[in-house]
């Protein structure tokens, strides 16, 4: 920092990232609480020598700076003074501002492994935290959250040894170990029985009872809300979209209804094709010249940022995990701050995962960025695309993290949403519909009997209920006709084309249905 920056500053008023003090006797008392703040929060500059008068600061020097500067780092280096030195050598130096000397220490933000840094003895009392122009005690919740961080083996890996595997959700078990078996066919893991798959994934451990009990990971990722919330209070997952000023919300999905697990892998695939909804795609073709390209890295990031919210979460955090959803506007918030600086975050390369086992099962299915890659391809993408930069922003006391991301948005698709919202059908085009459903269901019959229903229901089991109808009617119609084309579906089911293409979409995904050729002249496949 230089003499001129220093001025400037001067005349401005403390913010989060300066702190001003007189130090005229030495190193002022108050200059620790300060330092630990700094170092809790997201770093920043302390300056001695700065008297304040009368409300207004002026520049008054120090009599004796060497000496300071040597005061700072003989009690910096003295655990009975602060719990940890966070300072490089550049840390520390002298600025003159009109011949008076200042002393300037920028203290970064401290690396999770020594968080928190505290003053004294006591970790409870002496750890502080920035906020806005002042430093402030940590609650004993907030120390606790950086405690657990700081752990070299993540708090998802403990095992809980009041439940067993059968407390768990069998079938989102089923569904997991159907997609993990689609994703790697003719892996071993795969005829192990569901107490061994689960110990290999890190969603179970053999107690010293010698029973299979599930991890905090498996229970977050495969157990019910009931079962969760018993071990982890807070734990709530929310997603709320807000597409018509008409009403609260269009649509909601929340771990407490009763009609779904309310666990955090049903979660992804329930809310998975929302998110993406009205992300406008361009018309691309694929590589092989006749498939059309409808997943954009748009689309890739934005699931992203889904995944990397429930990964790194401080699952014992308050709050839960709050996802909002606008016609061109996306916002995560997830209990915890960031295990490292935004901008290494941003730049990428680092993996730290709060909860390594929830990663580790996320990632056998192909959900989630194991290199560390996956703010630094958000803003990438965002930067390519032209589109607004992410904001990340980090809040204390509860701890959270919310990225907010801005896109183009198809303004058809939210016209049709929208329009869906606020209108209804004449009774006559209902009753239509519904006689349509009927004879669809019985074209399904044939899908049924073949056992395709029950992978179905088990594969598209993490959707929502209206989503899964509309995809078993594509399938159904498909399975009829493999030769049918979106603009016959449309009319033949009375679905938007938005709406026959998400449901394709979500069937090839879970390995349902396949393409053989192009638009034209091609066909589908269905598998199971």
């Amino acid at each position: 920092m230089t003499a001129e920056e220093i001025k400037k500053l001067v005349t401005k008023s403390e913010n989060a990232a300066v702190e001003f003090k007189r130090a005229k006797g030495g190193v002022p008392a108050d200059f620790w609480p300060s330092y630990s703040a700094f170092a809790n929060t997201d770093g920043g500059t302390i300056i001695l020598g700065i008297r304040e008068k009368d409300g207004k600061r002026e520049i008054e020097g120090l009599l004796d700076a060497e000496k300071t500067v040597a005061d700072i780092w003989n009690s910096v280096n003295n655990t009975e003074k602060i719990s940890a030195n966070v300072l490089f050598n550049e840390s520390v130096y002298l600025v003159e501002v009109d011949g008076k000397q200042l002393v300037v220490v920028d203290v970064p933000r401290a690396d999770r492994t020594v968080r928190p840094v505290y003053v004294g003895a006591d970790v409870f009392k002496g750890s502080y935290r920035r906020n806005g122009e002042g430093d402030y005690h940590c609650s004993r919740e907030t120390v606790e959250g950086m405690i657990r961080d700081k752990c070299a083996e993540t708090a998802d890996n403990c095992i809980i040894d009041e439940m067993t595997i059968a407390d768990l959700n069998a079938d989102t078990i089923r569904r997991y170990r159907m997609y993990f078996s689609q994703l790697r066919p003719g892996h071993v893991w795969s005829g192990l029985a569901d107490d061994g798959f689960l110990m290999k994934i890190g969603a179970a451990m053999r107690g010293r009872d010698g029973i299979v009990h599930p991890t905090m990971a498996g229970l977050v990722c495969f157990g019910d809300f009931n079962e969760i919330t018993n071990v982890l209070p807070y734990f709530f997952l929310d997603y709320r979209e807000h597409l018509s000023p008409d009403v609260r919300w269009t649509d909601r999905v929340c771990s407490g209804d009763a009609n779904w697990s309310g666990n955090v892998f049903d979660f992804f695939f329930r809310i998975n094709q929302s998110i993406t909804a009205g992300v406008k795609v361009p018309f691309k073709i694929a590589s092989d010249n006749v498939t059309r390209v409808d997943d954009t890295p748009v689309h890739k990031a934005l699931r992203e940022v889904l995944a990397n919210a429930l990964i790194h979460a401080d699952y014992h955090g308050r709050r839960g995990i709050v996802i909002d959803k606008y016609p061109k506007r996306l916002e995560v918030s997830n209990p915890g701050t960031l295990r490292m600086s935004k901008s290494v975050a941003i730049a990428g390369g680092t993996s730290d995962a709060r909860n390594g086992k929830i990663f580790n099962i996320f990632s056998l299915v192909r959900i989630g960025e194991r290199s560390g890659m996956g703010l630094s391809s958000l803003y990438g993408v965002w930067e390519k695309e032209k589109f607004a930069e992410p904001s990340i922003v980090e809040s204390y006391d509860p701890d959270r993290t919310k990225v907010m991301v801005e896109f183009e948005a198809d303004e058809s698709e939210l016209g049709w949403k929208t329009s869906e919202v606020k209108e209804k059908r004449p009774s006559s085009e209902r009753e239509s519909l519904a006689s349509e459903g009927e004879s669809l269901a019985n074209e399904g019959e044939s899908l049924a009997s073949e056992g395709a229903k029950g992978d179905f229901e088990v594969l598209m089991g993490a959707y929502r209920n209206d989503f899964r109808e509309n995809a078993w009617k594509v399938l159904s119609a498909i399975a009829d006709n493999p030769e049918i084309d979106t603009m016959r579906l449309t009319q033949k089911l009375g679905i938007s084309e938005v709406s026959i293409w998400r449901a394709i979409r979500a069937l090839k995904g879970v390995g349902l249905l396949v393409r053989e050729g192009g638009d034209k002249g091609g066909k589908w496949i269905l598998k199971r």
